[in-house]
């Protein structure tokens, strides 16, 4: 790849990331039109659908972040690239953190410990986990998951299927566009911007779960309802 490769990888991912928004857009109605109406079969295909929609997203939004003009070199792509092929994009994550990092001439060796720490809990959280549901919707596993050798069904990410819902995926696509917007600081411009920014953006993403703790599918479907009837706002 040269840097001409690079900037058309770029632009064509940013590309991407419209289109993607404009899918979640459609279908984020769907599911609020479904839920007036209680239609609870079309809730569960269309969240479905969001949530192949969100990890998709986040694809096209990593891969827009690493190949951003004055970011990376080439040769730092590559290796975030292998990365991936070697392990998952999660690893990739990791290593754009980590070499990110190496850009930044904070001198204070605890910020540095602290800020990658929470940012990859944030990784796991918001791009591991929800990969996971992903990898067994996309595989044809709506209901049941089974295990990675298809011996026998695995419990736990059965009960994260069953349980997921649109304010979940809306939670993830929140925050992940947050912690994206918090690695591209970190990769364009790691002293001056992140430096300034990183507290706030990482203390939002972080609050934004507990803010919605409370948030249920159901309550959401009650606004709705009350939205549709007359004298409704």
């Amino acid at each position: 790849m040269d840097n001409a490769s690079r900037l058309a990888v770029y632009s064509a991912q940013c590309v991407n990331v419209r289109a993607l928004e404009v899918a979640r857009t459609q279908i984020r109605r769907a599911i609020n039109d479904a839920l007036r109406t209680g239609n609870l079969v079309a809730v569960d295909v269309h969240t479905k659908a969001l949530a192949l929609v969100f990890c998709a997203w986040v694809e096209a939004n990593f891969s827009k972040t690493i190949h951003t003009p004055k970011g990376f070199s080439l040769i730092e792509i590559a290796q975030i690239k292998e990365s991936i092929r070697a392990g998952s994009v999660v690893d990739g994550w990791e290593k754009c953190i980590e070499l990110a990092f190496l850009k930044s001439a904070a001198t204070k060796s605890n910020f540095t410990q602290n800020a990658k720490q929470r940012l990859r809990k944030c990784v796991a959280s918001f791009v591991a986990d929800p990969s996971l549901i992903r990898n067994k919707v996309a595989h044809g596993q709506w209901v049941e998951a089974l295990n990675r050798d298809n011996t026998k069904i695995n419990a736990d990410l059965t009960e994260s299927i069953r349980s997921l819902d649109a304010i979940k995926v809306e939670l993830w696509f929140s925050c992940q566009k947050i912690l994206c917007e918090i690695v591209e600081l970190l990769v364009e411009s790691p002293n001056k911007a992140f430096m300034s920014s990183y507290w706030g953006m990482i203390e939002k993403v972080e609050q934004l779960p507990i803010d919605r703790a409370t948030w249920t599918i159901s309550s959401k479907r009650t606004r709705l309802k009350a939205k549709r009837a007359p004298g409704g706002n």
